[in-house]
């Protein structure tokens, strides 16, 4: 899925009501069982499309739903309401005021939240499966009749005010930054809330921004529990149907990464300094999708039995941690590291980082990595699936993401395909050292001015 946090993150709840009777057609796909996740693609009465797991063994339905557009797509001059927008769909709609629509939730014993990315907005769901019509009502009332009242908005904004106030004494608001205006300094994606997007929020620009992303252009869903297909149909009807069908929103230009800048160095009065490290990565449609997750977990991504945690942490002491993974937005992607320690030891630190890349890069990786790496991966894939929760929250990220609605059930079978030859293919291909781009945040000793920007 692709997917990195916004400066404004937006979490919610919601609920419930009587749903209109009606059938769900089971499309002619048979449903998946081979890695015990049955997914089938069901068709509402009113024609929405939607994945479904149904499974009765714990009394509990979980929905997500997510819509392509968001803060990417926003006007700049309101660069954040998107946020503001999708945080404020539960505080109140319909009859129900903020405070009111809460106790509501709590009544229920539910929950519901909306939360807005670079890409797109998101919903999910959890209730038990006896409240679960009047969770659905609450839900549809969210989407449907948000209020947008005067203080709760008032409040998000002073919420952002104070955030902004407080942000340049962030290490990883200011990292990111770097990164952002060295890579793609034009682009949406290195905008950043203001005080003057701020003042310009108003209960007309999240009405605008509702009805431009919130519409059934777009949109997927995946539920997932004790609910069955025909239940599930009117589910969805009742919640979704409203929405206007919508257009699919303009979507940025792809993003033009700028040359990799070696030392990038933003100083902040700390103890400790953050170190940030990005190359250009691949989008998860690319062929070399899953041999470069194989290839990450060799280099950062495996924890303790990663490279970079052996040699920078556990050989040398040099950091508190360190690691890596792919970060994929819809119109760009990298390899993105992190690592934190002591002002005195950064010197060392990128030292022995560069070192790990080179020589990784130069030498590739053995096949006794490759195994572990495939073992780890495939093995611990269970866990990602041992609630309703989990489930749905992968499931959803597959159908959000493109996947074919088996994917959840091949994902294994590709990972072990993955070749020592697939692995450092790869590594040529994305494990250069030289496009890294490194920052530093924090007062680094031992850095020559000649090393700093």
């Amino acid at each position: 899925m692709k997917r990195l946090l916004m400066l404004v993150s937006a979490v919610l709840g919601v609920a419930l009501a009587p749903i209109a009777p009606a059938l769900a057609q089971t499309q002619p796909h048979a449903p998946s069982q081979r890695a015990g996740v049955a997914v089938q693609r069901i068709v509402s009465p009113g024609g929405i499309e939607a994945w479904l797991v149904s499974d009765t063994t714990v009394p509990i339905v979980v929905l997500r739903a997510y819509w392509r557009g968001g803060a990417a797509v926003e006007p700049a001059s309101l660069t954040g309401v998107t946020g503001v927008m999708a945080d404020l769909l539960t505080e109140g709609a319909g009859s129900y005021d903020d405070t009111a629509f809460k106790e509501r939730m709590q009544d229920l014993n539910m929950s519901l939240a909306f939360n807005a990315g670079w890409d797109g907005v998101g919903m999910s769901l959890t209730t038990l499966s006896e409240n679960r019509d009047a969770a659905f009502e609450m839900a549809r009332l969210a989407l449907h009749e948000p209020r947008f009242d005067a203080e709760p908005l008032a409040r998000a904004k002073r919420q952002l005010l104070v955030s902004i106030r407080t942000r340049d004494a962030n290490p990883s608001y200011l990292a990111n930054l770097a990164v952002d205006q060295a890579l793609y300094p034009n682009h949406p994606y290195a905008r950043r809330v203001s005080r003057d997007s701020v003042d310009a929020m108003s209960r007309d620009a999240l009405l605008e921004r509702r009805r431009a992303l919130l519409s059934r252009a777009t949109m997927r869903i995946t539920l997932v529990g004790d609910i069955s297909a025909d239940d599930a149909g009117r589910a969805i009807d009742h919640v979704f149907a409203g929405l206007a069908p919508g257009a699919a929103p303009s979507e940025p230009p792809d993003v033009s990464l700028n040359t990799a800048t070696p030392l990038i160095v933003r100083s902040l009065p700390q103890p400790q300094s953050l170190i940030v490290f990005v190359a250009p990565g691949i989008q998860d449609e690319d062929p070399d999708w899953i041999p470069l997750a194989v290839a990450n977990y060799i280099l950062g991504g495996g924890g303790f039995s990663s490279r970079l945690m052996a040699e920078v942490r556990e050989e040398r002491g040099l950091v508190y941690g360190i690691g890596t993974s792919p970060s994929v937005r819809e119109h760009a992607a990298l390899i993105r590291g992190s690592a934190q320690t002591e002002n005195g030891d950064v010197r060392e630190a990128l030292d022995v980082t560069r070192a790990e890349l080179a020589r990784l890069y130069e030498q590739g990786a053995t096949q006794q990595e490759v195994d572990d790496a495939i073992t780890y991966l495939t093995g611990s894939f269970a866990l990602d699936l041992d609630s309703n929760a989990k489930i749905a929250s992968v499931v959803h990220g597959y159908q959000a993401a493109g996947r074919e609605i088996d994917y959840v059930n091949q994902r294994n079978d590709l990972i072990r395909a993955v070749t020592l030859a697939d692995v450092n293919r790869v590594i040529r291909r994305l494990f250069n050292p030289d496009a890294f781009t490194f920052v530093v945040v924090g007062e680094p000793e031992g850095l020559a001015p000649a090393d700093r920007r």
